[in-house]
């Protein structure tokens, strides 16, 4: 008897560490599928990408806009993982310049990083990734542009003003959208 109860307990302390530990802007590294989101860049200000997640992380790159004729522009990148409001990316796309000549991996503010929901069918909205996640709403055919907060898996942790901070189980990472 007094097993089942150490049991049950176990069970349900495991189930509330994990219930506390889905906030991708938070907390330790979490790595998710790799898929493509875009930085949002303004002409003259590079985005700086660090070897580590931190503003004081050594500076291995930047991304920089190519367009000078727009207020901001976009560079597609991938998004590998996040931690503690970063974004974990691989490098080596046009408008990426590393310091060493070498592409790789590095850190950027994850809020730097959008996608969109400008694509056919339905983005469903989550309260959290995976099966403890409830769906809270659907966005169909509507227009809206997130700030990645992090991602888990295949999920984004996304952010903007009507719909708040949600997970999204698909998106567009293209800013003109991905329709037809």
């Amino acid at each position: 008897m007094i097993r089942a109860i150490i049991g049950t307990v176990s069970v349900l302390a495991g189930f509330a560490v994990l219930e506390q530990s889905v906030d991708a802007s938070t907390g330790l590294a979490g790595s998710c599928k790799a898929t493509q989101a875009y930085a949002l860049l303004q002409p003259g200000q590079p985005l700086e990408v660090r070897a580590t997640p931190t503003p004081e992380g050594v500076v291995i790159g930047s991304i920089a806009t190519r367009d000078m004729s727009r207020e901001v522009s976009t560079s597609n990148v991938t998004l590998i993982g996040s931690q503690a409001g970063w974004a974990r990316i691989a490098l080596g796309g046009a408008d990426y310049t590393a310091v060493d000549g070498k592409p790789k991996v590095g850190w950027v503010p994850a809020d730097a990083l959008a996608v969109s929901s400008k694509l056919d069918g339905d983005v469903t909205m989550f309260t959290k990734p995976g099966l403890l996640g409830a769906p809270i709403g659907q966005i169909k055919g509507e227009d809206f542009q997130f700030r990645v907060l992090g991602c888990r898996g295949e999920w984004l942790q996304v952010i903007n003003a009507e719909k708040g901070n949600v997970w999204i189980d698909r998106w567009c990472a293209k800013e003109e959208g991905c329709r037809g």
